[in-house]
């Protein structure tokens, strides 16, 4: 076992289950792709000899870890497993009774372990309590239990001898197991598969090697059911021997019988539903429940690994209404369609049902006299909604979708207070509607340090044939510079721009140097004046075929390149503008809300951090965002630019 993993370290580990009073261990190879890594991927258990005479299967278990970590990287089939599942397996899960007669050899191996116990007699039943047999757990029991506990294996089977047949749940009751039929289709695939590659007469016993384990002969105690019932695992019995101690020179012939079969079954754990829970907020994995309404009975429903979040349901071809709860969520409740032989992903977010305000509008900066659709995205379910808009007519309003028209210049504020019974929260973004004039291009001059700048065919339209305007911006004070932020540009692409082209003068007239000529789709997420007066001249010049849709631009006064804003001392974030790097917010207070969004309001992060630096994506591409932040009862506004 310890040489497996010396010549494979890097998809194999060992793995010590327990250590008997003896000394001797209960040994696993852990076989993954990312073996030191939990994954989103199906656990997989095969374990042997829980009676000790009973050997076939020990020597077996040692050659499929030689045979998967040979093959890696070899065989596709392997690798695909090795890649998209965690193996375990376990040889010998008895070993003082299979070394009985000592550590040299297995002639004189018992059936029990070394306080003459049946190990698979020795579990928790299903029907007849924690200790059917009379007998305390034994060393062995205890460890392969919290070693389950550990883990959620989605597939298990455990191998036996003294008859040849595959023995599917249940042992202790007559009454058959809600996936009765999945255990009968994948028993008879194992079965079938040994008998392209065996002897008539191997594995063809009860219904040509399958059975029922209680239609067979009912026991109580064993690991089959444990592991079926209070672990919610599926696994089998596998007898795969008449003869308990098989002489070795029948070993490597029950491996060819075999083999393939053992690979099928592994495969089985890829097929059915699979997914992640998660909570619809956070992201965040949950503990979560997977429950088959008219279908599951008798603890066969099965949980996520909260470690990760991640469910594997094994089923029957069909279709099924799968519920999905978690403590402290509200349940939801999908129809899936199952097919043999495939793999079904369903993802799932869960809401705890906390009331959470929030809201977008349509637009954040309209013109004077434009109207602005507010929509509410709050959770929870809210019943009823009041909000209070500052400079907006309506100045409050009880609908869920209000409109609202602001005539007036100015930075305005947003309250949405939401409730419904017995509950009520609210939130207030303070400076979100900034109303501002909107510049046409043209042969204008205007003193200004505020508004939206588009081509001759507005915010919607192209801009028309031969062209030939020049605009000027001037700050109107000696401290200030104007900055104008295009937002989008879309002009015919030319070879040296020499069809359509936007030029940019540092100054308040085209005789004044050039900062730059633009067309296509390439220009400056801002442009600033480094002259004395602080103005901007941009003049535009189209010839007689082609137009496009233009540019849309925002004009603000600044004393530097920075970006203006209503400065909270409280609050900053840094560096701003980004040109390379991730911009951090930081408060003197907690940020108990923050998000993120873009010039034309689309949400990109929405996250409750409970700290007071937080690290905005680094994936932003260039442009102007809005950073809204709630501090205590507060909501803040921050813009912030990037620059790639």
């Amino acid at each position: 076992m310890n040489q497996f993993v010396t010549d494979h370290p890097d998809i194999a580990r060992l793995i010590t289950i327990g250590t008997l009073a003896s000394g001797r261990k209960l040994l696993a190879v852990k076989i993954s792709e990312n073996p030191d890594v939990q994954e989103n991927e199906p656990e997989f258990l095969y374990t042997s000899s829980i009676h000790g005479d009973e050997t076939t299967g020990y020597i077996l278990m040692l050659h499929l870890i030689d045979y998967l970590l040979s093959n890696y990287g070899v065989d596709d089939r392997v690798t695909d497993l090795v890649n998209s599942m965690e193996i375990y397996i376990n040889p010998l899960s008895n070993p003082d009774g299979t070394y009985h007669g000592g550590n040299t050899s297995v002639n004189g191996a018992i059936r029990y372990n070394a306080n003459n116990v049946d190990l698979n007699r020795n579990y928790p039943d299903p029907e007849d309590g924690q200790h059917p047999d009379g007998n305390a757990w034994q060393p062995e029991t205890v460890a392969f239990m919290n070693f389950a506990s550990q883990h959620h294996f989605v597939q298990s089977a455990n191998f036996h001898g003294g008859s040849e047949v595959l023995n599917y749940p249940w042992d202790t009751w007559a009454k058959l197991a809600a996936d009765n039929n999945w255990w009968i289709y994948v028993c008879r695939e194992y079965a079938d598969t040994v008998h392209l590659h065996a002897p008539s007469n191997y594995l063809n016993e009860y219904d040509n090697g399958i059975t029922n384990g209680y239609a067979w002969y009912t026991i109580s105690g064993g690991r089959q059911d444990y592991m079926n019932y209070f672990q919610h695992c599926r696994e089998v019995t596998m007898e795969i021997s008449d003869t308990k101690l098989l002489p070795a020179s029948l070993l490597e012939a029950h491996w060819n019988y075999n083999y393939r079969s053992l690979l099928n079954f592994l495969n089985e754990s890829l097929y059915g539903l699979h997914g992640i829970v998660t909570d619809s907020i956070t992201g965040e994995p949950l503990s979560a429940k997977i429950y088959i309404a008219n279908f599951d009975k008798d603890s066969s429903h099965v949980y996520t690994d909260p470690a990760v979040g991640d469910y594997h349901r094994l089923l029957k071809a069909g279709t099924y209404n799968v519920t999905y709860s978690a403590s402290g969520y509200q349940p939801k409740t999908i129809q899936v369609q199952i097919a043999d032989h495939q793999k079904s992903t369903l993802d799932v977010q869960l809401f705890d049902g906390s009331l959470i305000p929030s809201f977008t509008a349509d637009k954040m900066t309209p013109n004077p006299g434009e109207t602005v659709q507010f929509t509410d995205h709050s959770a929870g379910s809210p019943t009823s909604w009041h909000w209070e808009f500052e400079g907006g007519d309506p100045a409050v309003s009880t609908d869920k979708n209000p409109l609202v028209t602001y005539n007036e210049y100015g930075a305005f504020d947003v309250k949405l207070v939401i409730t419904r019974q017995n509950a009520s929260d609210s939130v207030l973004i303070e400076n979100y509607i900034n109303v501002a004039p909107a510049y046409l291009q043209g042969n204008y001059y205007f003193t200004t340090c505020h508004g939206n700048y588009f081509d001759t065919g507005g915010d919607n339209g192209n801009y028309s044939d031969n062209e030939l305007t020049a605009i000027t911006f001037v700050p109107g004070s000696a401290d200030k510079k104007i900055t104008i932020y295009f937002l989008g540009f879309d002009v015919e692409q030319s070879a040296g721009c020499e069809n359509d082209r936007l030029t940019v003068y540092d100054g308040t007239s085209t005789v004044d140097p050039v900062l730059g000529y633009y067309c296509g789709n390439s220009i400056p997420e801002s442009i600033t004046a480094t002259n004395a007066s602080g103005a901007l001249t941009v003049l535009f010049k189209s010839n007689a075929s082609v137009t496009g849709p233009g540019w849309n631009g925002y004009v603000v006064c600044s004393p530097n390149v920075g970006i203006p804003e209503n400065e909270e001392e409280s609050l900053k974030i840094y560096p701003n503008p980004v040109i390379d790097g991730v911009a951090t917010v930081v408060s003197t207070t907690t940020i108990r809300s923050l998000r993120v969004t873009d010039s034309r309001g689309k949400v990109i992060l929405n996250e409750k951090p409970e700290s007071c630096a937080v690290k905005l994506p680094g994936r932003l591409s260039s442009g102007l965002y809005f950073v809204s932040i709630q501090t205590g009862d507060h909501w803040y506004v921050k813009k912030l630019q990037v620059v790639k």
